[in-house]
C-alpha cells in the first residue's frame, strides 16, 4: 500500500501552490488574510515533521525538574501530563521555588521549551532573521 502523498506533502503542496497561484492574485484587502493561511500550512506541516519529540523533550525536563523518573508517555496521555507538569510549574515558579539554586535549571527548561515552540511556529525568529 502507498500513502503518498503523506499528509506533510500534501500541506506542502496545498501551501506552494496557493503562495504562487493564488496569494499573488489576491486583492489587497485579503494579502493579510492569505498570508496567515500560508504561515498556518507552513506551521502544520513543520508540526507534522517534528511529531512529539519535543513534547517528550519537555515531558523528560520536567521530571527531572520535580525530581522525578520520566515514563514513556505518548499522545494524549502525554499531553495531559504536559498540563499537569506545566500548572505545576506555573504555581512553582509563583510561590518562589526557583529562585534559588533550582533557578539555572528552570531557565534552561524554559529556554530550551521555548526554542522548540519558535523551531515549529517561528523559525525565523529563532535564528534571528
Amino acid at each position: 500500500m502507498n500513502d503518498r502523498p503523506d499528509a506533510r506533502e500534501l500541506l506542502g503542496a496545498a501551501r506552494d501552490a496557493f503562495t504562487a497561484e493564488i496569494l499573488p492574485v489576491l486583492p489587497e484587502a485579503l494579502r493579510y488574510t492569505g498570508l496567515m493561511i500560508a504561515n498556518a500550512l507552513a506551521i502544520a506541516q513543520r508540526e507534522i515533521e517534528a511529531g512529539d519529540a519535543s513534547a517528550r523533550a519537555e515531558h523528560a525536563r520536567l521530571c527531572r525538574l520535580f525530581s522525578g523518573a520520566p515514563e514513556a508517555l505518548a499522545g494524549e496521555a502525554l499531553y495531559g501530563a504536559l498540563a499537569v507538569y506545566n500548572q505545576r510549574l506555573s504555581h512553582d515558579i509563583r510561590v518562589g521555588r526557583f529562585d534559588g539554586r533550582e533557578r539555572a535549571a528552570l531557565l534552561e527548561h524554559l529556554r530550551r521549551t521555548t526554542e522548540e515552540k519558535l523551531a515549529v511556529s517561528n523559525p525565523k525568529a529563532l535564528h534571528g532573521r
